[in-house]
């Protein structure tokens, strides 16, 4: 696929997203007749991942199983949005997609019975623990926005050039972003919601999976951008026990929550940009030291990630929230 032909798609999936958004906004308020900001608009993305690449684009086919999986269970969660899913039936079901992406993946007789059963259990449990992080980082405008564009690029930009099927879902995804983001820079105006965090958690667990049997050429680059989400809901998570939170409670400790608090504004993205960027730049380096792709991944995001986390809440938030909760803990 050429550049041009990345750049129409982009334009068309921006396009049509946005218009689609402000569709959403009307149908929510004034045919639904909700008063509360329209959310869950993120159930979309699969739907135009199919429309796209069913219309207008080549070389879909092996991951139809797997999308129109996402678009189900996306469907689903979207009723969290709606009336809140009881905790157990959110637990349940994300549990049951990752399992559910494993067996529609994996090619027969790739695995044993218990490496199939060690396998699905493992993606199910990825795929809740990523929802979470996920969930944490949609408390801001164009957060998630902005983790839905960063892994379109990636898959644009770092996928084998003979795979132009990641390549077209990554032009997707940033046509998508954009669109939606153009709205969503209004406060209170649209939100991807709990559905959308869910739907992103889906194409993640099924880049991995992909990733793990080698089934397409999927760019290790991906873990770039959830290095910064997943150290801050860590981080949080080591405050809250320290302070002894209800950790089902509601928070505002969050890296981009303190900035956005703070500084109002967009700054509270730029993190996550210098994140990824460095991450893949370092990687560079030390993948010249003999090391493979994945490993220089992981250890660039290991090293670099705490260290920019910890730097950000020095310089941009209040001292008393460093590592703590402004109240409880002074220190």
């Amino acid at each position: 696929m050429q550049i041009g032909d990345e750049f129409i798609i982009i334009i068309i999936a921006a396009a049509a997203a946005y218009i689609c958004g402000k569709g959403y906004i009307f149908l929510w308020s004034k045919k639904i007749g909700l008063t509360t900001t329209p959310s869950g608009f993120g159930v979309l993305l699969p739907v135009f991942v199919l429309t796209f690449m069913a219309l207008i684009l080549e070389g879909w086919a092996t991951s139809l199983n797997g999308i129109l999986i996402i678009f189900i269970a996306g469907l689903i969660y979207w009723l969290d949005d709606l009336v809140e899913l009881l905790r157990f039936t959110r637990i349940l079901l994300a549990f049951c997609c990752g399992v559910a992406l494993v067996l529609v993946a994996s090619p027969e007789q790739l695995f044993t019975s218990l490496e199939l059963v060690v396998f699905s259990i493992a993606c199910g449990v990825f795929l809740f623990g990523i929802t979470q992080v996920i969930n944490f980082a949609d408390g801001a405008d164009l957060n998630l926005a902005v983790m839905v564009f960063l892994s379109g690029i990636i898959l644009i930009f770092f996928s084998d050039t003979s795979n132009t099927e990641l390549q077209n879902v990554g032009s997707i995804m940033v046509g998508f972003s954009l669109g939606f983001g153009w709205i969503n820079r209004v406060p209170f105006s649209l939100y991807l919601g709990d559905a959308g965090a869910f739907v992103l958690a889906l194409l993640f667990t099924l880049f991995l999976i992909n990733y793990v049997l080698e089934l397409s050429y999927i760019p290790a680059e991906l873990m770039s951008v959830l290095a910064l989400p997943v150290f801050d809901v860590f981080y949080v998570l080591l405050i809250r026990l320290h302070c002894k939170h209800d950790l089902l409670s509601r928070n505002s400790l969050h890296l981009y929550q303190r900035i956005r608090i703070r500084f109002g504004g967009f700054l509270h993205l730029i993190p996550q940009f210098i994140n990824v960027v460095m991450i893949l730049f370092l990687a560079d380096w030390v993948e010249s030291t003999s090391a493979t792709r994945f490993w220089a991944l992981f250890l660039s995001s290991a090293v670099f990630t705490p260290i920019w986390y910890l730097s950000c809440r020095i310089l941009m938030v209040e001292r008393n929230y460093f590592f703590g909760d402004g109240e409880s803990n002074q220190s």
